[in-house]
């Protein structure tokens, strides 16, 4: 089993697959979760830095994607700019510091955990799509339709999903398709990542894989 995970509010959602098969969804309550519903995971892909910057991957997950759509990879600041107060004016998005804690939280647990592997659903949904950019934002309608099709055309066929998945934003929960589509990848050895080979920082590698 491997699966995919993304941020949502008050906690995460994941997709499990099995032998390329969707084998269950979850919704993991709290931010600083442990994960513990996806110990018997060989690979989590979770749409969230880890590791701190600068980075190479965010600069080149925004070359790989192209496009406008490029705007969606934020640029990871340093751990001591996350855990300020944030205020305008001190080089770090209000994005990327919102997403602060989830951060340091999930870099901390992969550094004792080697199955967490950080995936872009953007650079994954492109890579799916041979390369090409999608046509529609994820949060259209056109968007939801082109990310299913592109997730069934790959075997990934959500369906029925758990109760408190199923109040989820749906982009949150085709994200996290997308996020176990690339673990699939990673624990088969035919992932890429960005860059290739990974970046030394920090004293770990940092890439966004898919």
């Amino acid at each position: 089993m491997i699966a995919g995970v993304d941020a949502t509010r008050g906690g995460w959602v994941a997709v499990a697959l099995e032998a390329g098969r969707v084998a269950g969804t979850f919704f993991l309550d709290a931010v600083d979760t442990d994960f513990h519903d996806l110990q018997a995971a060989e690979v989590i892909a979770v749409d969230i830095p880890i590791g701190f910057g600068p980075r190479r991957a965010d600069q080149e997950a925004r070359g790989f994607i192209g496009g406008r759509a490029a705007a969606a990879v934020f640029t990871v600041p340093t751990r001591e700019l996350l855990e300020q107060p944030f205020t305008p004016g001190v080089h770090v998005s209000a994005q990327a510091h919102a997403l602060g804690r989830r951060i340091i939280h999930v870099t901390d647990l992969a550094a004792t955990d080697d199955r967490f592997r950080e995936i872009h659903p953007e650079v994954s949904f492109c890579a799916m799509n041979d390369g090409r950019p999608l046509a529609a934002r994820k949060k259209t309608y056109g968007g939801v339709i082109e990310r299913i099709e592109l997730l069934r055309r790959h075997g990934i066929e959500l369906g029925e999903v758990d109760e408190r998945v199923s109040s989820r934003p749906i982009h949150d929960v085709l994200d996290a398709a997308a996020a176990a589509w690339s673990a699939q990848r990673i624990a088969a050895g035919s992932a890429g990542s960005l860059p290739d080979p990974p970046e030394r920082v920090g004293g770990r590698d940092v890439a966004i894989w898919y």
